[in-house]
């Protein structure tokens, strides 16, 4: 009598352990995956910085002020 109950009760924390497992895996790919793309989104950002200055030392305020602007937005989003 207690040999389907231990069975059925190693299958069901096999089961346990197995979707504990898959959702850890999950949140790590997700994880990678929001790093990445804020590592992209702040090497954006130092470019239209870095854009940006050198607009400034030329003299060309249009273009750093579009410079400015655009890097607003990418770093608002």
């Amino acid at each position: 009598m207690t040999e389907p109950l231990l069975a059925f009760a190693l299958l069901g924390a096999a089961a346990a352990f197995s979707i504990g497992c898959a959702r850890i895996v999950s949140w790590l790919l997700d994880r990678r995956d929001y790093t990445a793309s804020q590592q992209s989104r702040e090497a954006q950002v130092t470019a239209l910085a870095r854009a940006e200055i050198a607009a400034t030392k030329r003299g060309d305020l249009l273009a750093a002020a579009r410079y400015a602007e655009q890097q607003e937005v990418t770093h608002v989003s």
